[in-house]
C-alpha cells in the first residue's frame, strides 16, 4: 500500500500540470487580491480574505479533475493491468488513489491559506487586523482557518462523488467533462433547494443541504435554510462520503480491465 501510495505521488510531482495548476492558482488569487485592493467597495477585503481571495473555488475544480482522471487513465492507458499483473489487490490500488488525493487536496487547502496569509501581510497589513471579530464573535483569522477545514469537509463530499463517477468512464477527458459539469449542475440545484425543502423538510438530509456545512460554520444562521445543525451536517457529510466511497469500492472490484 504504502509503495503505491509513493508511486502516485511521484507520478504527481513529475506532472507538469500539478505546479502548472499550483503557479496559475496563487495568480488567479494574486489578481483577485489587487482588485480587492483597489476596489474595497466592491470587492470587501476582510471577506475576500476569509474566503481566500476565491482561492478555494478554483482548488475545487483542480481537484475535480485531478479525482477524475487518477482512475480513468489507469484504464484508458491500460496501466491497470500492469498493477494487478504485479499482484496488487484491487482494494489496495483504488485506496492508495484515496491516500494520494487526500494528501494532494491537502497540499492545496494548505497552499491557499498560508498564500491569503501572505497576500494579507502585503496588500493589507494596514487595512485591517487578524485579530479582529468577524461573524459569529471569532476573529478574522479563526474565522478563515475554520472556513478552510469546513471547506476540506465540502470539498470530500464533492470528490467522493467524483471518485464513484470516475470508475464508470474508461476516458479521463469524459470523466473529468462530467465532474465538473456536475459541480456546476449541483451548484445551481442547492440553490433551489433550500425553497424545496422548507415544503418538504424531510428533503433536508440530501446530500446537496450538506454541502452548506462551510456556509453554517462561518454564519450560524444559515441553519434556517438547511433545517440541520452544523453538528448535523458534518455527520451527514461524512456518512455519504463513506456511502460513495464504499459503492465506488465496490463498483471498481467488479469492474472489467
Amino acid at each position: 500500500m504504502i509503495t503505491l501510495v509513493r508511486q502516485e505521488i511521484f507520478k504527481l510531482v513529475h506532472k507538469k500540470s500539478t505546479w502548472a495548476t499550483s503557479v496559475l492558482l496563487l495568480i488567479i488569487m494574486t489578481v483577485f487580491a489587487v482588485v480587492s485592493q483597489s476596489h474595497p467597495s466592491t470587492f470587501e477585503p476582510k471577506s475576500m480574505f476569509i474566503e481566500q481571495f476565491t482561492g478555494f473555488n478554483w482548488v475545487v475544480l483542480f481537484m475535480i479533475a485531478a479525482s477524475s482522471s487518477i482512475i480513468s487513465m489507469e484504464f484508458q492507458y491500460g496501466t491497470i493491468k500492469e498493477l494487478l499483473y504485479r499482484k496488487y489487490y484491487r482494494g489496495e490500488v483504488l485506496i492508495s488513489k484515496w491516500i494520494t488525493m487526500v494528501l494532494y487536496s491537502i497540499y492545496f487547502i494548505a497552499l491557499v491559506f498560508v498564500y491569503s496569509l501572505i497576500l494579507k501581510f502585503i496588500l493589507f497589513n494596514n487595512t485591517f487586523q487578524l485579530s479582529e471579530t468577524y461573524g459569529n464573535k471569532h476573529s478574522i483569522l479563526l474565522t478563515a482557518l475554520y472556513t478552510s477545514l469546513s471547506g476540506f469537509v465540502a470539498l470530500w463530499l464533492i470528490l467522493s462523488l467524483v471518485l464513484l463517477i470516475a470508475n464508470l468512464f474508461k476516458s479521463s477527458a469524459a470523466a473529468i467533462s462530467v465532474g465538473i459539469i456536475g459541480y456546476f449542475a449541483i451548484n445551481v440545484v442547492s440553490s433551489i433547494l433550500t425553497i424545496i425543502i422548507k415544503k418538504w423538510t424531510w428533503l433536508k438530509w440530501n446530500p446537496l443541504n450538506m454541502m452548506n456545512y462551510p456556509n453554517q460554520v462561518v454564519s450560524p444562521d444559515f441553519k434556517h435554510l438547511t433545517l440541520l445543525s452544523t453538528n448535523e451536517l458534518l455527520m451527514g457529510s461524512l456518512v455519504y462520503m463513506v456511502i460513495f466511497l464504499a459503492i465506488s469500492y465496490v463498483v471498481f472490484k467488479r469492474r472489467s480491465v
